[in-house]
């Protein structure tokens, strides 16, 4: 396809690269002529000087032969007036990301937009994610979070731990639940059903939602602890985080250090306790009791105090600290002194965008990418190899290197197990050693789109 993509941020190179390496033909439209130099010596696409709203600009990157724009740009209104402008040439697929949530309210048609992504939803997606499987490694989740991927670190009193695959799936609370993974000792196992979960391990999950309450058993959480969360900033993400954790625990502690926002707060967030004071101030965080916090989340508008307030609250006694930042190049450092997670609204923008066009889209953002693993997105052909055949007997040759994780058929995804047999049509997403690369594409006919590499 053609694509555009207005917008050479870190939500828009981001998709620029993922798309380009698809095979897309890509050209970016970005307004400040630095950045726009530096995507074009990073990445094999073109780039024009421009706005997304001006519509020469538009046409000079070739608006009237485009499939598919993607406004991506931090502002609403450019990336309102873009899509208006594409429905006027006739373009397919009108994608933009809108941070404003009264826009909500309207019908994005009427604007020219065929899909609408909003930042603070994918954000408090995560928030959710993270929440509800408490201690949790990495998290996401797919088709409308109805499929949850994540990871824990084993330890020796989970009940899971010391079991080989084959008898946690008789096990009626781990008969839903796949391996896809395992990292150990800093290398990589692709399971088979005598591989045997160890202490230490950090194995990657996949199972339906509903079969949430059972792997929370299995990893040895309960979930009907009454917990406890505080809430950190001035900005709307930290209010609607609040909000929507009113309904999820027992007690939600709601810290702003900005007195008027504060109080405008305090008239939005009913039955919520809300105080005025700084995360990084530890009498604050005392007076909150944050010693008896399951969770602290740390969402001001300033990157430096989310990451402070939470070390601060972790030194205090919460059980886990989450940042959101916009700080892309930091994450790895910000996890090793201390902070428990970290949500990036930037790039879940982009992965939120990602998963339209590639629905079953993994992100990279795993931990995984820290390992030999890539993640193959894979389109079922008629004549592949793989078609028509029950995975027991159409994988045998990709045991021990490769796993089929997730197949999307008619916009459901489901859980493989060795009976699901691949029709055409299927996208299918196989987890994979980077030597099982070459074997997996030739059982799928040598079609094969590259969403993710394990190699960071």
């Amino acid at each position: 396809m053609n694509i555009i993509v207005i917008g050479a941020g870190l939500v828009g190179t981001s998709l620029a690269e993922q798309l380009q390496s698809q095979g897309h033909n890509i050209t970016v439209i970005e307004t400040n002529a630095a950045r726009a130099e530096a995507v074009g010596d990073k990445l094999d696409v073109r780039v024009i000087t421009g706005s997304g709203s001006n519509p020469q600009d538009l046409e000079d990157a070739g608006l009237d032969q485009t499939d598919m724009l993607i406004a991506a740009t931090p502002v609403d209104e450019v990336n309102l007036i873009a899509c208006m402008i594409a429905l006027q040439y006739d373009v397919t697929h009108r994608i933009a990301r809108i941070r404003n949530a009264d826009f909500a309210r309207l019908q994005p048609e009427h604007f020219g937009i065929t899909k609408v992504i909003f930042p603070e939803e994918n954000t408090l997606d995560a928030v959710l994610s993270i929440i509800e499987t408490p201690g949790v490694i990495d998290a996401q989740d797919f088709a409308r979070r109805a499929v949850l991927l994540r990871s824990y670190l084993i330890t020796p009193d989970m009940p899971v731990a010391n079991r080989n695959l084959a008898e946690l799936r008789s096990d009626p609370r781990g008969s839903r639940l796949l391996v896809v993974a395992i990292i150990r000792d800093g290398g990589v196992v692709i399971p088979r059903g005598d591989t045997v979960i160890l202490p230490g391990d950090k194995p990657l999950f996949i199972f339906p939602r509903e079969a949430l309450a059972n792997f929370l058993g299995l990893v040895g959480i309960d979930p009907s602890t009454k917990r406890k969360v505080i809430v950190y900033g001035n900005t709307l993400t930290a209010i609607n985080i609040a909000l929507a954790l009113k309904h999820e625990m027992d007690s939600v502690v709601f810290i702003d250090p900005d007195l008027e926002h504060g109080n405008i707060a305090a008239a939005r967030l009913h039955g919520i306790d809300v105080l005025h004071g700084r995360g990084d101030d530890a009498d604050v965080l005392r007076e909150a009791n944050v010693r008896y916090a399951d969770f602290f989340i740390a969402a001001s508008e300033h990157n430096d105090e989310n990451v402070l307030s939470c070390l601060l609250a972790k030194s205090e006694g919460a059980c886990e600290a989450i940042a959101i930042i916009t700080d892309d190049q930091h994450t790895d450092l910000f996890l090793s002194i201390g902070i428990d997670h970290i949500i990036n609204p930037r790039q879940l923008t982009a992965g939120g965008i990602l998963g339209v066009i590639l629905p079953g889209f993994v992100s990279t953002a795993l931990h995984i990418q820290k390992s030999d693993i890539d993640v193959l997105r894979l389109p079922v052909e008629a004549d592949a190899p793989v078609a028509f055949r029950p995975l027991k007997d159409s994988w045998k040759r990709a045991l021990g290197t490769s796993i089929v994780g997730a197949v999307l058929r008619a916009g459901e995804m489901l859980i493989p197990t060795g009976a699901t047999v691949l029709q055409p049509g299927d996208i299918v997403i196989v987890f994979t050693r980077a030597k099982g690369i070459r074997r997996v594409r030739k059982l799928f006919g040598s079609v094969e789109r590259r969403i993710g590499s394990g190699n960071a």
